[in-house]
């Protein structure tokens, strides 16, 4: 579908900006047929090894990257120049003396082309750099007072891969074990391939270290490689995956229900969706609940329950500042930050890594997530 739209809007560009052009029609062509071929990358990826994500090196996956975005970009910085060009010739209608513009110069498509290959690139390295911490409180109504202070480290859309290999995890791990956080969290979408072909790039999260532990949720990707096999190979690194299940933590005194779900796209697989009220049942009323959910728009379910916070992840935070409301219209509103639905609380991960279909990271960037829970003042 993505190379399917990208493909079509490049013939937007090919007519307004390169036939424009007082240019030989050979050249034209030649222009023409490039931006097809970027704007089809993922197909011919698909085409010649059989998926999107191929095992390529990192740094042809960041070429690559660089390409299909500037196209991307581009689309949009035509756009851009369209509304303008008619914004004043709607101004003009009004306002005679003001002067006509033009930007189908020559100079004027090699300045968008160069704009959006330098955006592009500078997005593709924000993209693939290891995320900082992003650090807040928040405060849950229901929280006793003996969890005020408790920290919660959510990791999310790591999509390990070779453009995140075994030293990108490395350096997000010693980040994360910095912290020293009580709890640690991953809600989705661990990674990118067969388990078999990501053994070593995934072996430092074995080293993640909590006192609570480290859970995890399933995004929609474990389905698309192996569900099954994920949900063992993440057991096998220490992480406990919770599937439509909860546990039970004792700290300070107090207990802690930590919840965790599967992924919508599982009943296309033959697998069990996401159920909230089967993974709490059984869970003592009266506790805090924390639910992982990948994708969102499951807080409404959550709040039903009793769900104090919600963690989430799946939208990336949109990639692309200005255009990246498009993601929140396929998340029922839902982009990145804290969210409320009634007395539940949602926090949605922007992703600490990506899907490298599509690298690129503009103005929005990922993060390691520490969140630090506190109880309001009138807390017992």
């Amino acid at each position: 579908m993505l190379h399917f739209l990208t493909t079509v809007l490049s013939l937007y560009v090919i007519v307004r900006l390169i036939l424009p052009l007082r240019l030989p029609l050979w050249v034209k062509l030649v222009l023409a047929l490039l931006v097809l071929l970027f704007a089809l990358k993922l197909y011919f990826f698909r085409l010649a090894f059989g998926t999107m994500m191929p095992e390529l090196p990192r740094w042809l996956m960041a070429a690559t990257g660089v390409l299909h975005g500037s196209l991307v970009l581009l689309i949009i910085l035509c756009a851009l120049r369209d509304a303008l060009l008619l914004a004043l010739w709607l101004a003009r209608k009004f306002l005679p003396q003001l002067p006509a513009l033009s930007f189908s110069s020559g100079q004027w498509a090699a300045g968008l082309l160069a704009l959006s290959l330098l955006l592009s690139a500078t997005a593709v390295r924000q993209a693939l750099r290891v995320p900082d911490v992003h650090k807040f409180n928040l405060v849950l109504p229901r929280l006793p007072r003996a969890l005020d202070g408790l920290r919660i480290v959510q990791l999310s859309d790591l999509h390990i891969s070779p453009a995140f290999p075994r030293d990108w995890v490395r350096a997000v791990v010693d980040r994360v074990n910095a912290l020293k956080p009580d709890l640690i969290v991953i809600t989705g979408d661990l990674a990118d391939g067969p388990p078999a072909r990501r053994n070593e790039d995934i072996a430092p999260l074995a080293h993640l270290r909590a006192p609570l532990g480290v859970f995890s949720c399933a995004g929609n990707h474990e389905y698309y490689w192996g569900y099954q096999g994920w949900m063992k190979k993440s057991r096998a690194q220490g992480i406990h995956p919770l599937e439509n299940a909860h546990v039970v933590l004792e700290t300070r005194g107090r207990q802690l229900v930590l919840a965790g779900v599967t992924d919508q796209a599982a009943p296309a697989f033959g697998l069990p969706g996401p159920d909230i009220p089967q993974a709490l049942a059984g869970a003592p009323p009266d506790a805090t609940r924390i639910m992982l959910a990948h994708r969102p728009r499951l807080i409404a379910q959550s709040a039903e329950e009793n769900v104090d916070l919600q963690l989430s992840g799946h939208t990336h935070g949109g990639q692309l500042a200005g255009v990246n409301q498009l993601m929140a219209f396929f998340n029922d509103g839902f982009l990145a930050g804290n969210y409320h639905a009634g007395d539940a609380t949602l926090y949605v991960s922007p992703g600490s890594g990506l899907w490298a279909g599509f690298p690129l990271r503009l103005l929005v960037p990922s993060e390691i997530t520490e969140i630090t829970l506190r109880a309001p003042r009138s807390a017992p």
